[in-house]
């Protein structure tokens, strides 16, 4: 393919003006993929796209990204259209992996295609926290969420307890693909039983401050802030999208309680 494809911004840019147009949009497409699967906001996959494949040297790129997929397209020199297609299958919470994407997106310039794929299969392999953590911190949230809305400390103990039992029965859930309405939905059914169960044998002594500390572990917060924050960004069809997901995640709390 001929060198025209590219900008040749300097002439320390003359090994990068012969990567192919398709590869260099395979490879931003990717780390808009990452973005989204580690849970972040819309426009930030569409400038990562953009950034990536400009700092490559690609002419023109077009991204639109939506929670459940991603559609680019760029061109080569002869004005036919290359694109790449995306489906978001799943999504998390993953701080590290979108600090490490943008930190990668700012460098990109002065790396190599080989390298960008290479840092982009490390940071894909970057996992949650190991289970010791998110298991007191499930402790933790409910507990203090149930002495927030008025539990005594008892109530609290017993929350905090049933919370780290619910992350352990979600995260098995979740290791077998079960949707996420289905998470949620048992998620909800759990805490309504447990706390009926524990202020039947008189260890807890409120059943609504016990159960609310449980269930505030599965209120989609995260995604209602991302939802506000694609709306005011421009980004309406995400923004709506996220916030039937979050609304749906909702109903299957409900459903189960």
């Amino acid at each position: 393919m001929s060198n025209e494809t590219f900008k040749k911004e300097s002439p320390d840019e003359i090994l990068r003006v012969k990567e192919s147009p398709s590869d260099v949009l395979r490879v931003a497409v990717d780390a808009g993929r990452l973005m989204l699967e580690a849970g972040a906001e819309t426009y930030r996959a569409e400038e990562t796209i953009a950034g990536i494949a400009q700092n490559l040297g690609a002419l023109e790129t077009e991204s639109f990204a939506l929670p459940t997929g991603i559609m680019a397209s760029t061109v080569d020199i002869y004005g036919n259209s290359i694109s790449s297609v995306r489906r978001i299958r799943t999504r998390s919470i993953n701080l590290e992996k979108i600090t490490k994407l943008e930190a990668l997106t700012k460098n990109s310039k002065t790396q190599t295609l080989d390298d960008l794929e290479r840092e982009l299969c490390i940071i894909e392999t970057i996992s949650l926290y190991p289970q010791p953590i998110p298991f007191f911190g499930s402790a933790l949230i409910s507990g203090f969420f149930c002495m927030l809305f008025g539990g005594v400390p008892l109530d609290a103990i017993c929350a905090a307890a049933a919370g780290a039992l619910l992350n352990i029965g979600r995260r098995w859930l979740a290791s077998k693909r079960q949707p996420d309405f289905i998470l949620n939905v048992a998620g909800g059914l759990y805490a309504a039983l447990i706390s009926a169960l524990l202020v039947h044998i008189g260890v807890a002594y409120h059943l609504d401050k016990t159960s609310i500390g449980i269930i505030m572990l599965m209120v989609p917060g995260v995604t209602i802030v991302n939802a506000i924050r694609d709306l005011i960004s421009g980004d309406l069809v995400a923004g709506i999208a996220r916030a039937a997901d979050a609304f749906i995640s909702a109903a299957g709390i409900s459903i189960g309680v």
